[in-house]
Order: C-alpha cells, then sequence, then structure tokens
C-alpha cells in the first residue's frame, strides 16, 4: 500500500498519524540521518483515500492491533 501511494512504509505511518489538522506532531524513533530525511517525505501525500482507510483497519483488525489505544495502553 505504501509504494502504491509513492511513500516508505515509515512515510505512510507518520503520513497516517498526521492525517487529521489537529495532530501537529508524530514523534520518530530515527537513529540514523537518512532516517529522519526519510520521514520527512511523509509530508508529501498525507491524503488517504476511504479505501485506504478500510484496508489499513482491515489489517489492523486482523493482526489485532487497536489503532486506538493510547500508547500507555499498550504496555
Amino acid at each position: 500500500m505504501a509504494q502504491a501511494r509513492g511513500q516508505t512504509l515509515a512515510q505512510m505511518a507518520i503520513a497516517w498519524v498526521l492525517r487529521h489538522g489537529g495532530i501537529t506532531t508524530a514523534l520518530i524513533g530515527a537513529s540514523r540521518p537518512e532516517q529522519v530525511v526519510d520521514c520527512c517525505g511523509a509530508i508529501s501525500n498525507l491524503d488517504f483515500s476511504d479505501t485506504e482507510l478500510a484496508q489499513i483497519n482491515q489489517i489492523a483488525g486482523q493482526k489485532d492491533v487497536n489503532l486506538w489505544a493510547r500508547s500507555a495502553q499498550l504496555d
């Protein structure tokens, strides 16, 4: 899906986090400068189609991932 969007998986994940206007920050865990550069590429495509969002929800459901849990709930 990320490749079809012209993004790396990291870029797509960051775009998913930033897709709502009220979210202004996404924390990344880069350990190398080139990872920071890659992550910055997320802003080139922040829009998701309804189909893409449905596919992400479906995959998350299959993997038993709660996309809406607060990070503290994941421990």
